[in-house]
This record gives structure tokens, C-alpha cells and sequence, in this order.
């Protein structure tokens, strides 16, 4: 017999307590992997959701809300700033691009964003180019004749089944203002694809609020300067006015990140904690199944196998264990990330990408099979110490 059989016809007499050592590792495992993979992929998620624009002008608040409002679609809109914020800061000779937002209701949980056909424009220093994979972009409207035309994200789409030519609308008391999806937004990877864009004329038409003021309400400002040298003074004169403040979503980000590492830490220790306690339980496990085995192995013995053998087979079935314990683990972890991937993305989160496959694995499972052979690496030697005479007497 060979030492692999050996060691599976050894497992197999003992399936129950091989098994419940089985689950209790793959139980670590999904663990590290889904917290891994999740925190991993929430701060990848910032990343790709970044504005490719320098500022973010909005009315003065909180500046964490109002990116995570304007860039990220969460958090609760801040105050609003008037149509005549964007029209000066468009005639600005420092400014490159500026595109109004206004941050409006939602339909279905996702969230309308009015704002101009500038938002879609190409430009040289933006990361990605939008494109539509159905329809067509909104048509440029007026105040006087808003055009009530609906570009829907590709998240958006998915999930509330919007098609083109599709009429709809939240709420009764909207029924008046009901919108026509004219095209599908190709998937982004960003924010972008759960959000429901619209015209701005539309969206003052559809706010009672809005429709009675002369002066139009915007929620924010997205900002390009045409030398990095002018960001300085445009940062400072925005945020000195009354009215509006200026931010940098690159400092939010920093922030954020900041917090994710506070609770990454935290969670490593965590992890450490369930790597001893999951140890702890794989020695206790092959040392008493080892002791329990004392007859049998010194069987083994007197039928001609060597201490070598004996020792290399306790030690193999302590990585067999893990080995089957980490695949897994790893297979339950992403299916973990993945089902708390989606449960963020309904509530307004990010994860980008929580099935990937990288270093991680390979770490996880070569560290889980090096932690099940020094577990066994106590009961390999009891096993090799076995003597043949003591443990082969009478039972009675």
C-alpha cells in the first residue's frame, strides 16, 4: 500500500471527526478570504469610481458628503447652489471644463442625476470614454421645453428592466413627469452604472421647488483647471465665499482610505486570533487521533512498517486535512464576498471585482497546508515513539 492510500484508508475510518476537522478549517479560511477580498475590493471600488475632474463645488457642508454624494452616489445630497455658481465658473479663464450636477430623488433605489450633455464628453485626460450599448445619448433641451429623456446606467437597466422606449416614473404625484428611456449607458465599472441620468431642465421641471424659482438650483459643480497652477486659487476663492466650498475628491479618498485601514487592522488581528484558534483545534484533533490510533499503529508496526513511514503519515494527513479544508474555504470565502458584494451594491456600495483570483489564494493555501503539518507535527512524533510491546498487550 501506498503512503497516499495509507493515509486516505486512515481518513476514511475516521470520516466524522475528519470531516468536522475539515469544515472547522474551511470555516478560517472562508473567513480570511471573504474579508480579504471584500475590504480589497471596497477600496478598489473608490478607486474606480473617482472623478476624473480637480474639484467638486458644492454649497458649504460637510465635504465627505458631498463627494460621496456628487462622485460615489451615497450619502444624503448636500444644500443646493444656484445655476449662477456654474455660469461663473464657466466664463473663468482658468477653467477648463465645468459640468453642473444636481443630485435628484430615485426610482427603484437608483438615483437620478440630472446634468449637461458635458458630462459625456471625451476630453484627453479622462480615464474612460462613455459609450451607450442601446439608444442613444439625451437630446439638449431647454427650460422652456425640457425633453423628460431618461440615459439609464447598465446596473440601472439590469435590475429594474428599463428598455428603450420604456415610459416610467416614481410615485403618483410624478405621474405627470414621466420619463422615456432613450438609451443604455455601457457598463463603466463606476458609479455611473447605477444611475438614471437626465437633462436639467427636466429635473427643475419635475421639482416643485424648482419650478418656481427664477434662478435655478444646482447640488454641485465638477470642475477642471487648465493648469494644475490655477487649482491653488480657484481652491481657496471657492472655499472663502459664503456660499460654496471646494474640495478634492483625491483628499476624501485619503480619508476614506485612512478609516478602511483603521478597520483593516483591526480585522487582522481578528484573523490572527481564528488562525491559533483554528490550530489549536487541528493539534487537539490529530494528537487524540493519534493517541486513539496507538493500537493500530503499533499493528503497523509489527507488520513491518518503519517509524519513518508511520511519522510521514500522521504529518500527511495533517496537510491532506488542510489541503481540503483551504480549497474549500476558498471556494466558500468568494462565494461570501460575492453574496456581500451584492448586498453593498443594493444599498449604494462598490466592490469591484470580488471573484478575482490572485497571490491571495496561492498564500492562503500553501500557509493552511505549512499550519496543518506542524499540527501534526506533535502527533507525527508521539506516533513515531509508539512502541510495539506496550500498546499490542491484552486488552483485558
Amino acid at each position: 500500500m501506498t503512503l497516499l492510500g495509507g493515509v486516505l484508508r486512515s481518513l476514511r475510518g475516521r470520516l466524522v471527526p475528519t470531516v468536522l476537522t475539515i469544515v472547522s478549517v474551511a470555516l478560517g479560511v472562508s473567513l480570511v478570504i471573504a474579508t480579504v477580498a471584500l475590504t480589497r475590493g471596497i477600496r478598489q471600488g473608490f478607486l474606480d469610481g473617482t472623478t476624473d475632474y480637480s474639484l467638486v463645488v458644492g454649497a458649504k457642508g460637510s465635504p465627505t458628503q458631498l463627494v460621496l454624494n456628487v462622485v460615489f452616489r451615497m450619502d444624503t445630497p448636500t444644500p443646493n447652489i444656484s445655476a449662477s455658481t456654474f455660469r461663473y465658473l464657466a466664463s473663468d479663464g482658468r477653467v477648463e471644463v465645468a459640468v453642473p450636477v444636481a443630485m435628484g430623488d430615485a426610482f427603484q433605489g437608483f438615483r437620478y442625476v440630472a446634468t449637461s450633455p458635458a458630462y459625456f464628453a471625451s476630453h484627453p485626460w479622462r480615464q474612460r470614454t462613455f459609450g451607450v450599448s442601446a439608444g442613444r445619448f439625451p437630446n439638449d433641451d431647454s427650460v422652456e421645453a425640457p425633453n423628460f429623456e431618461a440615459l439609464v446606467g447598465a446596473e440601472a437597466a439590469r435590475a429594474t428592466g428599463l428598455r428603450i422606449g420604456n415610459r416610467f416614473y416614481e410615485g403618483e404625484e410624478m405621474a405627470e413627469f414621466p420619463l422615456t428611456v432613450v438609451g443604455i449607458l455601457q457598463a463603466t465599472g463606476r458609479p455611473d452604472d447605477r444611475t438614471i441620468f437626465i437633462s436639467l431642465p427636466s429635473y427643475w421641471a419635475m421639482n416643485e421647488v424648482a419650478r418656481k424659482l427664477q434662478v435655478k438650483p444646482l447640488t454641485a459643480v465638477l470642475l477642471r483647471a487648465r493648469r494644475m497652477s490655477d487649482l491653488p486659487a480657484l481652491h481657496r476663492e471657492l472655499n472663502v465665499s459664503r456660499e460654496t466650498q471646494a474640495v478634492f475628491p483625491s483628499a476624501i479618498l485619503l480619508e476614506i482610505f485612512n478609516l478602511l485601514r483603521l478597520v483593516e487592522d483591526t480585522l487582522a488581528v481578528m484573523l490572527v486570533v481564528i488562525a491559533l484558534v483554528v490550530f489549536l483545534y487541528l493539534f487537539v484533533s490529530m494528537y487524540g487521533a493519534t493517541l486513539a490510533r496507538a493500537r493500530e499503529i503499533a499493528t503497523m508496526r509489527a507488520l513491518g512498517a518503519r517509524r519513518a513511514t508511520i511519522f510521514a503519515m500522521v504529518l500527511v494527513e495533517g496537510c491532506v486535512i488542510t489541503l481540503a479544508g483551504g480549497v474549500a474555504g476558498i471556494l466558500a470565502g468568494h462565494g461570501v464576498a460575492y453574496a456581500g458584494a451584492r448586498l453593498l451594491a443594493r444599498r449604494g456600495g462598490f466592490v469591484a471585482q470580488p471573484l478575482a483570483v490572485g497571490w491571495l489564494q496561492g498564500i492562503v493555501l500553501t500557509g493552511v497546508v505549512v499550519l496543518g503539518a506542524l499540527a501534526a507535527l506533535l502527533p507525527a512524533v508521539r506516533a513515531y515513539r509508539t512502541e510495539v510491546g506496550d500498546n499490542l498487550a491484552p486488552l483485558a
